[in-house]
């Protein structure tokens, strides 16, 4: 198996669990908190947030390592979708390593953690179509 189907695999799968952290933290948490409340929302959202921001950690320097590396091979075919792509994955990537900062900035604006992952998680489908769109 050559390098480059190795760095696809790795791509595909470091960002479908990306994805599937967001989703989590975008769609269930809001859920638990409905369901049971606030005390037992926010003490499993810092049981699994920290967790899952561990494993995002890591995950993310595989998704970019393998991005970038993927990237090197589509350097004459760039396009205007290509460019848009790349800008809104690594945006998506690195701004991962900054969230906490931006939540705590905003936290006292009720609806923007919110809007804030809903944005995020419809950047990331984004990505995803372009991605599957771009070399159709």
């Amino acid at each position: 198996m050559s390098l480059f189907i190795i760095a696809k695999i790795i791509h595909i799968l470091s960002a479908i669990f990306f994805i599937g952290v967001v989703s989590f933290r975008t769609f269930i948490m809001p859920a638990i908190k409905k369901m049971y409340g606030n005390e037992i929302s926010l003490k499993s959202e810092k049981a699994v947030g920290f967790r899952a921001r561990k494993i995002i950690t890591i995950n993310n320097l595989f998704l970019i390592g393998s991005g970038l590396y993927l990237f090197s091979f589509h350097i004459q075919s760039m396009t205007l979708l290509f460019h848009f792509k790349i800008a809104i994955g690594l945006l998506l990537a690195l701004s991962f390593y900054i969230v906490p900062l931006i939540m705590n900035r905003f936290n006292h604006i009720s609806w923007f953690s919110t809007f804030f992952h809903h944005l995020f998680f419809t950047l990331m489908i984004t990505t995803v179509i372009l991605s599957q769109i771009m070399f159709a």
